[in-house]
């Protein structure tokens, strides 16, 4: 039986979309002649609400996805990396964005439009199926995420946060590039509650902090907190 993905992990990057799909097809999607876009560092591109029609691939960056509550309140609730995809929901039912989506690094970003990923589903319908693939595993990792933020603590919260933050974008010296605030966002927060962690943490030597930067000195016991009293 396969697990479900915990909100540390990953959800499936986009090398699952063209898993037997025919070189012909990826290149049409992806290749030099696919639509590219580069965004800035705080550039968006597009509002929670917009209009869809296209999902993206992230070539090189980072995008984060936050959207905003009923009662106002912001959450971050994913950052997307090199070789990871996002927006296939409104790509497919044209629907209004879910979410809105920022640049937090200098970022490019490949484009595939609904009508260029329809026709090449008519000559290989691997790409639907594998598609659909991806978006289960993201409603799973979704369900993860809500029971995450309903029934654990702030400090497994973070700790699973950060753990996914370094696996997935540390630098060569080891840093994460999060600012306090942004890291309350995606943990679910109140930037003072997440604060007093970190400096408990800081105090005892797990982690380093500099400004809008985070190192894991000791993972293991993170790693220790993100597992602990949790069957997810």
């Amino acid at each position: 039986m396969t697990s479900r993905p915990t909100p540390h992990q990953r959800p499936l990057s986009v090398e699952h979309l063209f898993q037997h799909v025919p070189d012909a097809i990826q290149n049409r999607l992806t290749g030099p002649a696919a639509n590219h876009i580069a965004l800035p560092r705080d550039g968006r591109l597009f509002e929670q609400g917009d209009a869809g029609g296209s999902m993206y691939v992230v070539k090189e960056g980072r995008v984060e996805i936050s959207l905003v509550s009923e009662t106002g309140k912001r959450v971050v609730f994913n950052q997307i990396g090199p070789g990871e995809c996002f927006g296939e929901i409104s790509m497919l039912d044209q629907g209004p964005r879910t979410a809105s989506a920022v640049a937090i690094e200098d970022s490019k970003l490949l484009v595939i439009k609904r009508t260029e990923f329809l026709d090449a589903v008519q000559t290989c319908p691997n790409l639907a199926i594998n598609l659909l693939h991806i978006m289960s595993e993201r409603v799973r990792w979704t369900s993860s995420a809500v029971e995450e933020y309903s029934v654990h603590p702030l400090e497994l919260r973070v700790a699973r946060r950060l753990l996914m933050l370094h696996q997935n974008f540390a630098s060569a010296d080891g840093f994460v590039e999060i600012s306090q605030s942004d890291l309350a966002d995606f943990a679910g927060s109140t930037r003072e509650a997440t604060n007093k962690i970190l400096m408990e943490w800081k105090a005892s030597g797990v982690i380093r902090l500099e400004r809008r930067k985070i190192s894991l000195v000791r993972r293991d016991v993170l790693s220790r907190i993100a597992h602990a009293n949790s069957d997810i």
